[in-house]
């Protein structure tokens, strides 16, 4: 597996990203406006795992739940399962926080 290269997102990003999320989220039909907290994302075409606003970034097993969650898009996707990594947002929880979605 290539690993992904992993970086921590400017103010800018993340404002572009909840953008971008909530135009999908309208798409789908779904209240756009009430969008989770974004805590990393996964860039498929340049394999890059970006970290944003971790609800509790002194939380070390929440930080790492939250970088094994994006590995496993990256596993998926370059294994050819694009399909089954895009799905895992919609089953994937967090382990230690039913606050948080998005991590394993």
């Amino acid at each position: 597996m290539d690993h992904p290269a992993i970086s921590v997102g400017t103010p800018k990003e993340y404002a572009y990203w909840l953008n971008h999320l909530g135009k999908v989220w309208a798409q789908l039909g779904l209240p756009s406006d009430n969008l989770q907290q974004i805590d990393a994302r996964y860039n498929y075409e340049v394999n890059r795992v970006t970290l944003y606003h971790l609800r509790d970034p002194s939380d070390d097993l929440s930080v790492a739940e939250t970088i094994s969650h994006e590995y496993l898009h990256a596993l998926l996707d370059q294994e050819g399962e694009g399909p089954a990594a895009r799905q895992l947002d919609l089953v994937a929880k967090a382990a230690r926080s039913s606050e948080r979605i998005g991590g394993i």
